[in-house]
């Protein structure tokens, strides 16, 4: 991130691109896939921190999907839905 510090509060905000560009039904990502992703380009987090943005982004309605030992991925279909809501 050319040594440019990012707001803590930033990280769900990534955590949900990674989710969203990466995993799917078939391939999953998991929490230390996405941890290592985001040291790669420079956002500094643990598998912890990774855990709890998930949290907050499935408490605030993202069909975020866990299947265990395997990882995460975006309900593309649920997530339709959801945006079909907003428009009408």
């Amino acid at each position: 991130m050319n040594g440019k510090r990012i707001a803590p509060k930033t990280i769900v905000l990534y955590v949900l691109n990674v989710i969203k560009l990466y995993a799917s039904a078939e391939y999953p990502v998991s929490q230390t896939a996405i941890c290592n992703y985001l040291n790669e380009i420079g956002i500094p987090c643990d598998r912890k921190t990774v855990g709890r943005n998930v949290r907050y982004l499935q408490e605030f309605g993202y069909p975020i999907v866990h299947i265990p030992v395997k990882g995460y991925y975006l309900d593309g279909e649920a997530l339709e839905k959801c945006k079909n809501k907003l428009v009408v």
